[in-house]
């Protein structure tokens, strides 16, 4: 299993200095990839945690210039709700800047509330994601650039300059079955948000019973918290999600219940609220917990 870390680009007291700290902290440790958060313009019911934020694009662009080796990916962009060129073109951007080191999360987002303040439609994102996929790919794979979809048409115009491997990972973010179908059609990756050990389980047979169109990267969004006392599941909008906590040997028998299920990647978000204690929690892990599971 490959591990990343959850940057802390959004709560009331992250600042870039943080973001910064934890990145090169990951890289140095020897995690695969740093992630961002996406939210934009939230209504003030949702001001905790996503009020302060820092765009996720624009923090990948600026982790991408202080580090070297890292792989930096959006968990994930909520791309119906913004021009998905203009995405397509920082994306680009960023990954012939740092040598080919994008990875690309997509999913359909839930705040209708932010798809209405950035002028988006909420109700027909699906299907413009799906487009949208298509439409990155097109972009991405020549510099003549031309594509003719419900959504976005695009003629004799160029697209330069293109990704460093001509094709960035695309990986579908979501937790049922709407996102299984969507990566096996369009994905390079399946990217769950707090699944358990069965969701991931029931996402492989799914993948098994519709082969995917590429292989598929089986992936997770965790939240960890290396402090015993913290409870292993959460509620998250009226949906319970999976925590990695407890004891060291709690963590890593999780893990392995995650390895058996078919997860590859774990993308892990460490307590945010203060950069020393995400700092010292992603140090204990690679050193006491990482060396068991890694790939």
């Amino acid at each position: 299993m490959n591990f990343g870390v959850g940057l802390p680009n959004y709560g009331p007291h992250t600042s870039f200095d943080a973001i910064r700290r934890v990145a090169r902290a990951a890289e140095e440790l020897g995690y695969d990839s740093v992630w961002t958060t996406d939210h934009v313009i939230v209504p003030k019911e949702n001001v905790e945690p996503y009020g302060h934020i820092f765009e996720s694009v624009v923090t990948l662009a600026m982790v991408a210039a202080v580090t070297q080796r890292i792989r930096v990916g959006t968990s994930v962009i909520v791309l119906p709700m913004r021009n998905p060129v203009l995405f397509a073109k920082q994306a680009a951007s960023i990954d012939a800047a740092s040598g080919g080191r994008m990875i690309v999360g997509v999913g359909v987002g839930w705040n209708e509330p932010e798809y209405k303040n950035l002028g988006a439609n909420f109700k027909n994102r699906g299907k413009r994601l799906d487009e949208d996929i298509a439409l990155l790919r097109a972009l991405w794979s020549s510099e003549d650039a031309s594509f003719r979809g419900k959504y976005t048409q695009i003629a004799d115009s160029v697209f330069a300059p293109l990704p460093a491997r001509k094709e960035i990972p695309i990986w579908v973010g979501g937790n049922g079955e709407p996102s299984w179908k969507r990566a096996a059609a369009l994905g390079d990756a399946w990217h769950a948000t707090g699944a358990a050990p069965a969701g991931v389980a029931a996402a492989i047979q799914y993948f098994r019973e519709h082969p995917p169109a590429r292989q598929l990267t089986i992936s997770a969004r965790l939240n960890i918290d290396m402090n015993p006392n913290v409870p292993p599941t959460y509620e998250y909008r009226g949906a319970p999600r999976r925590r990695l906590t407890g004891t060291d040997d709690d963590i890593r028998a999780t893990l392995r219940e995650y390895a058996q299920a078919g997860l590859q990647q774990a993308a892990l978000w460490f307590p945010t609220d203060d950069a020393s204690t995400t700092l010292k929690q992603m140090e204990r892990f690679m050193r006491d917990i990482a060396p068991e599971l890694a790939s």
